[in-house]
Protein backbone atom coordinates (compact mmCIF):
# COMPACT_ATOMS: atom_id res chain seq x y z
CA UNK A 1 0.00 0.00 0.00
CA UNK A 2 1.30 3.42 -0.99
CA UNK A 3 -0.68 5.83 1.17
CA UNK A 4 0.52 9.02 -0.51
CA UNK A 5 -0.61 7.70 -3.92
CA UNK A 6 -3.99 6.70 -2.49
CA UNK A 7 -4.45 10.20 -1.08
CA UNK A 8 -3.35 11.96 -4.28
CA UNK A 9 -5.65 9.75 -6.36
CA UNK A 10 -8.53 10.53 -4.00
CA UNK A 11 -7.84 14.26 -4.33
CA UNK A 12 -7.75 13.89 -8.12
CA UNK A 13 -11.01 11.93 -8.21
CA UNK A 14 -12.81 14.46 -6.01
CA UNK A 15 -11.41 17.39 -7.98
CA UNK A 16 -12.57 15.97 -11.32
CA UNK A 17 -16.10 15.45 -10.03
CA UNK A 18 -16.14 18.76 -8.16
CA UNK A 19 -14.85 20.85 -11.06
CA UNK A 20 -17.37 19.28 -13.43
CA UNK A 21 -20.20 19.84 -10.96
CA UNK A 22 -19.21 23.41 -10.10
CA UNK A 23 -18.25 24.87 -13.47
CA UNK A 24 -20.52 23.12 -15.95
CA UNK A 25 -24.03 23.73 -14.67
CA UNK A 26 -24.78 26.38 -17.31
CA UNK A 27 -22.87 24.78 -20.20
CA UNK A 28 -24.99 23.65 -23.19
CA UNK A 29 -25.94 19.98 -22.92
CA UNK A 30 -23.67 18.34 -25.51
CA UNK A 31 -20.73 20.56 -24.57
CA UNK A 32 -21.37 19.60 -20.94
CA UNK A 33 -21.45 15.91 -21.83
CA UNK A 34 -18.09 16.16 -23.58
CA UNK A 35 -16.58 17.97 -20.60
CA UNK A 36 -18.23 15.35 -18.40
CA UNK A 37 -16.60 12.48 -20.25
CA UNK A 38 -13.23 14.19 -19.88
CA UNK A 39 -13.52 15.02 -16.18
CA UNK A 40 -15.33 11.87 -15.13
CA UNK A 41 -13.00 9.50 -17.01
CA UNK A 42 -10.08 11.06 -15.15
CA UNK A 43 -12.03 10.70 -11.90
CA UNK A 44 -12.92 7.09 -12.69
CA UNK A 45 -9.28 6.30 -13.42
CA UNK A 46 -8.29 7.94 -10.14
CA UNK A 47 -10.93 5.97 -8.23
CA UNK A 48 -9.63 2.69 -9.64
CA UNK A 49 -6.11 3.93 -8.87
CA UNK A 50 -7.06 4.30 -5.21
CA UNK A 51 -7.71 0.56 -5.05
CA UNK A 52 -4.58 -0.24 -7.05
CA UNK A 53 -2.33 1.80 -4.78
CA UNK A 54 -4.14 0.45 -1.72
CA UNK A 55 -2.76 -2.96 -2.63
CA UNK A 56 -5.60 -4.61 -4.56
CA UNK A 57 -3.58 -6.18 -7.38
CA UNK A 58 -6.72 -7.45 -9.12
CA UNK A 59 -7.50 -3.96 -10.44
CA UNK A 60 -4.17 -3.31 -12.15
CA UNK A 61 -5.48 -4.28 -15.61
CA UNK A 62 -8.68 -2.31 -15.00
CA UNK A 63 -6.62 0.72 -14.01
CA UNK A 64 -4.49 0.43 -17.13
CA UNK A 65 -7.63 0.17 -19.28
CA UNK A 66 -9.16 3.19 -17.55
CA UNK A 67 -5.96 5.14 -18.19
CA UNK A 68 -6.11 4.18 -21.85
CA UNK A 69 -9.80 5.17 -22.05
CA UNK A 70 -9.06 8.56 -20.48
CA UNK A 71 -6.11 8.98 -22.85
CA UNK A 72 -8.19 8.24 -25.95
CA UNK A 73 -11.89 9.00 -25.46
CA UNK A 74 -11.16 11.62 -22.80
CA UNK A 75 -8.67 13.42 -24.99
CA UNK A 76 -10.99 13.46 -28.00
CA UNK A 77 -13.77 14.82 -25.79
CA UNK A 78 -11.62 17.61 -24.36
CA UNK A 79 -10.39 18.57 -27.83
CA UNK A 80 -13.98 18.95 -29.06
CA UNK A 81 -15.10 20.67 -25.86
CA UNK A 82 -12.25 23.19 -26.04
CA UNK A 83 -12.93 23.76 -29.75
CA UNK A 84 -16.56 24.56 -28.91
CA UNK A 85 -15.47 26.80 -26.03
CA UNK A 86 -13.00 28.78 -28.12
CA UNK A 87 -15.42 29.07 -31.04
CA UNK A 88 -18.29 29.88 -28.63
CA UNK A 89 -20.62 27.34 -30.20
CA UNK A 90 -23.09 24.86 -28.78
CA UNK A 91 -22.42 21.43 -30.16
CA UNK A 92 -25.19 19.28 -31.56
CA UNK A 93 -25.88 15.59 -31.31
CA UNK A 94 -23.89 14.82 -34.45
CA UNK A 95 -20.67 16.48 -33.22
CA UNK A 96 -21.14 14.78 -29.85
CA UNK A 97 -21.73 11.35 -31.42
CA UNK A 98 -18.79 11.71 -33.82
CA UNK A 99 -16.53 12.63 -30.89
CA UNK A 100 -17.62 9.55 -28.97
CA UNK A 101 -17.22 7.29 -31.99
CA UNK A 102 -13.71 8.59 -32.74
CA UNK A 103 -12.70 8.34 -29.08
CA UNK A 104 -14.03 4.81 -28.69
CA UNK A 105 -12.47 3.79 -32.01
CA UNK A 106 -9.10 5.06 -30.78
CA UNK A 107 -9.57 3.21 -27.50
CA UNK A 108 -10.30 -0.11 -29.19
CA UNK A 109 -7.48 0.34 -31.71
CA UNK A 110 -5.02 1.16 -28.92
CA UNK A 111 -5.97 -2.08 -27.16
CA UNK A 112 -4.26 -3.99 -29.99
CA UNK A 113 -0.72 -4.98 -28.96
CA UNK A 114 0.76 -3.76 -32.24
CA UNK A 115 -0.70 -0.27 -31.78
CA UNK A 116 -0.50 0.04 -27.97
CA UNK A 117 2.88 1.87 -27.99
CA UNK A 118 1.18 4.78 -29.76
CA UNK A 119 -1.16 5.49 -26.82
CA UNK A 120 1.09 8.23 -25.44
CA UNK A 121 1.41 9.73 -28.91
CA UNK A 122 -2.38 9.98 -29.25
CA UNK A 123 -2.71 11.70 -25.87
CA UNK A 124 0.19 14.05 -26.62
CA UNK A 125 -1.22 14.95 -30.02
CA UNK A 126 -4.61 15.70 -28.46
CA UNK A 127 -3.05 17.94 -25.84
CA UNK A 128 -1.06 19.71 -28.56
CA UNK A 129 -4.31 20.37 -30.43
CA UNK A 130 -5.84 21.76 -27.23
CA UNK A 131 -2.82 24.07 -26.87
CA UNK A 132 -3.23 25.28 -30.45
CA UNK A 133 -6.92 25.91 -29.79
CA UNK A 134 -5.94 27.91 -26.72
CA UNK A 135 -3.56 30.02 -28.79
CA UNK A 136 -6.32 30.50 -31.37
CA UNK A 137 -8.58 31.68 -28.56
CA UNK A 138 -5.97 34.18 -27.45
CA UNK A 139 -5.76 35.49 -31.00
CA UNK A 140 -9.54 35.96 -30.81
CA UNK A 141 -8.98 37.97 -27.61
CA UNK A 142 -10.75 35.40 -25.44
CA UNK A 143 -9.22 35.79 -21.99
CA UNK A 144 -10.47 32.34 -20.95
CA UNK A 145 -7.90 30.83 -23.31
CA UNK A 146 -5.19 31.74 -20.82
CA UNK A 147 -6.69 29.10 -18.52
CA UNK A 148 -6.66 26.55 -21.36
CA UNK A 149 -3.00 27.22 -22.06
CA UNK A 150 -2.16 27.05 -18.34
CA UNK A 151 -3.97 23.69 -18.08
CA UNK A 152 -2.07 22.28 -21.05
CA UNK A 153 1.28 23.52 -19.76
CA UNK A 154 0.60 21.93 -16.37
CA UNK A 155 -0.41 18.65 -18.04
CA UNK A 156 2.77 18.72 -20.13
CA UNK A 157 4.81 19.31 -16.97
CA UNK A 158 2.99 16.43 -15.27
CA UNK A 159 3.97 13.99 -18.02
CA UNK A 160 7.63 14.92 -17.62
CA UNK A 161 7.80 13.99 -13.92
CA UNK A 162 10.24 11.10 -14.30
CA UNK A 163 12.89 13.41 -15.78
CA UNK A 164 12.49 16.32 -13.36
CA UNK A 165 14.05 16.64 -9.91
CA UNK A 166 11.23 16.72 -7.38
CA UNK A 167 10.76 16.59 -3.64
CA UNK A 168 7.72 14.26 -3.78
CA UNK A 169 6.79 10.90 -5.26
CA UNK A 170 6.47 11.19 -9.09
CA UNK A 171 3.00 9.59 -9.09
CA UNK A 172 1.81 12.08 -6.48
CA UNK A 173 3.33 14.95 -8.45
CA UNK A 174 1.49 13.73 -11.57
CA UNK A 175 -1.81 13.51 -9.69
CA UNK A 176 -1.50 16.94 -8.08
CA UNK A 177 -0.44 18.51 -11.38
CA UNK A 178 -3.55 17.00 -12.99
CA UNK A 179 -5.61 18.49 -10.16
CA UNK A 180 -4.23 21.92 -11.03
CA UNK A 181 -4.87 21.33 -14.74
CA UNK A 182 -8.49 20.30 -14.08
CA UNK A 183 -9.00 23.44 -12.02
CA UNK A 184 -7.62 25.51 -14.90
CA UNK A 185 -9.96 23.79 -17.37
CA UNK A 186 -12.82 24.55 -15.02
CA UNK A 187 -11.85 28.22 -14.79
CA UNK A 188 -11.65 28.34 -18.60
CA UNK A 189 -15.32 27.41 -18.82
CA UNK A 190 -16.44 29.83 -16.14
CA UNK A 191 -18.74 32.53 -17.45
CA UNK A 192 -17.24 36.01 -17.51
CA UNK A 193 -19.61 38.46 -15.86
Amino acid sequence: MILSNVISDAVLACTGIGVFWHYHQQTPIFNRLLWGFFFLLISLTALVGIFRFAGFDGVIRLHESAQLLAGSLGVVCVVMAVWALVRRVSLGIIAFAVSLIIGLFLFFILLLPQVAPFAKVVASLGILIVMLLGVYGLLQRDIRSVWIIAAVMIMALATKTPSLPRPINPVDFYHYALVCALLCFGKATQRIE
